[in-house]
């Protein structure tokens, strides 16, 4: 389901985002997945599922005003729990690729990020999703 319907982000908010912002720097890793609440073809609702997911990873479901459901596993407190499910069933298409630049992204959590570090992450979140040109 992930390898479809799933994401990983990585996001640099406050003074480390391109927005001028004053407010101290966040590095953010965000693993998703988001489904119409109710699929067309059979009528049935996706929330069971989509609970017992969002439950392993140990987060609630958003209800998005375009009829879907969506959770978001980004305390940095739970990276260790998509860590874990991911490295014990690991993804087959190019989303393992994002997954492990996901991972890279963790190691600049809660630091104070230099230049030089600031730069790096920006560079894995440019290789990564719809950016991303190499797939080997």
């Amino acid at each position: 389901m992930t390898d479809a319907d799933g994401s990983f982000q990585i996001s640099l908010g406050g003074i480390y985002g391109l927005n001028g912002s004053t407010v101290r720097g966040r590095v953010k890793c965000i693993f998703s997945i988001s489904q119409k609440k109710i699929d067309k073809p059979s009528g049935l609702s996706s929330e069971p599922f989509m609970s017992k997911i969002a439950s392993l990873f140990q987060c609630k479901i958003n209800y998005t005003r375009f009829n879907a459901l969506v959770f978001q596993a980004q305390a940095d407190g739970k990276h260790h729990l998509i860590r874990s499910y991911f490295d014990k069933y690991p993804l087959m298409t190019s989303k393992h690729l994002n997954y492990l630049c996901f991972l890279q992204g963790l190691n600049y959590l809660t630091k104070r990020l230099s230049d030089k570090e600031i730069f790096e992450i920006r560079a894995i979140k440019n290789s990564m999703n719809d950016k991303r040109t190499s797939f080997s």
